[in-house]
């Protein structure tokens, strides 16, 4: 996502937030996707995400995610400016207020925060997400049984083979009960630290969290599990010390066979489309494939 977005940005910041941009910096691209970082001429800092217009997933439906979230007040996302289509470009925008330059990830790298810190802090956040409703009317990610098709048509039949284990322990799983609002893409690059990292206690003794979380177009409805899951695989932390972790750290009941599918799933979705159709990441893709489908100590495979 390149051709036209110079120009997109320009017109984001004057016709969205009243200003054009005086410095720019682009965060990410992707091929649906691409965030900047940018100063306002007035001095404002703002980010920009823009959205292809063939995409399932546009600046108004990440509008409305974030005033879902901002008006359940549990967990902290940062401030629409304003959204809408970029005229005379296949681009919609998304302008809000920047909450920070550092992410979680930044501060483990940086040795700011130890690792399992960091990890509590997105079990936790999740766990806060998890309990707002999710909000009636918003386009929604596909949720499993979508997902499994999609894959099936994807992933070579070779590996998939190996994932039907796991497909059968989460077809079992299924409990209309359990579903949740999920994040879908819950790592440490898309937590923004807040200014004061302490977790303090807030209203009716619930810990107040200080971060920010950011990127909602994999939000989807599903059993916690499978967030869970999806944060284990992207950060690495799929030793089972660091899965029996951040499923205490959850604070919630949670199947462990149930989650451990979840993993193959995840780890073999994201293999699929990361390292075998786009290429990238192919090594850290792999390794956490081999990971995911190898039987964990004293439990049965999924």
């Amino acid at each position: 996502m390149t051709s036209g977005t110079a120009l997109a940005v320009e017109r984001a910041c004057t016709e969205l937030a009243g200003a054009a941009p005086a410095e720019t910096v682009r965060i990410r691209s992707g091929s649906k996707t691409a965030v900047y970082r940018i100063r306002l001429v007035d001095g404002r800092p703002v980010v920009v995400k823009l959205f292809a217009a063939d995409g399932s997933h546009g600046a108004a439906d990440e509008a409305r995610l974030l005033a879902a979230v901002t008006a359940a007040g549990r967990v902290r996302v940062p401030a629409v400016i304003g959204h809408g289509p970029i005229p005379g470009l296949n681009f919609s925008a998304l302008v809000t207020a920047d909450a920070g330059t550092s992410t979680l990830g930044d501060a483990v790298r940086a040795g700011q925060l130890p690792r399992p810190a960091a990890l509590l802090r997105l079990a936790l956040l999740m766990a806060a997400f998890h309990s707002t409703k999710a909000p009636t009317g918003l386009p929604l990610a596909p949720g499993i049984g979508q997902q499994v098709s999609a894959l099936a048509a994807h992933c070579p039949k070779q590996v998939f083979v190996r994932l039907t284990p796991a497909l059968e322990v989460i077809a079992a799983g299924a409990c209309v009960e359990r579903l949740v609002w999920c994040h879908g893409d819950l790592h440490l690059e898309n937590v923004i630290c807040g200014g004061d990292r302490r977790l303090t206690a807030g209203e009716h003794g619930r810990l107040r969290l200080p971060d920010y979380l950011v990127d909602f177009e994999a939000a989807t409805v599903e059993v916690p599990e499978y967030d869970l899951a999806q944060t284990l695989v992207t950060c690495d932390a799929l030793e089972p010390s660091d899965r029996v972790f951040v499923a205490a750290a959850y604070g919630r009941p949670v199947d462990a066979r149930l989650l451990d599918a979840y993993v193959a799933f995840q780890a073999v979705r994201g293999w699929t489309y990361a390292a075998h159709q786009e290429g990238r990441d192919r090594d850290a893709w792999a390794a956490r494939m081999h990971l995911a489908l190898s039987p964990q100590p004293g439990r049965t495979a999924p």
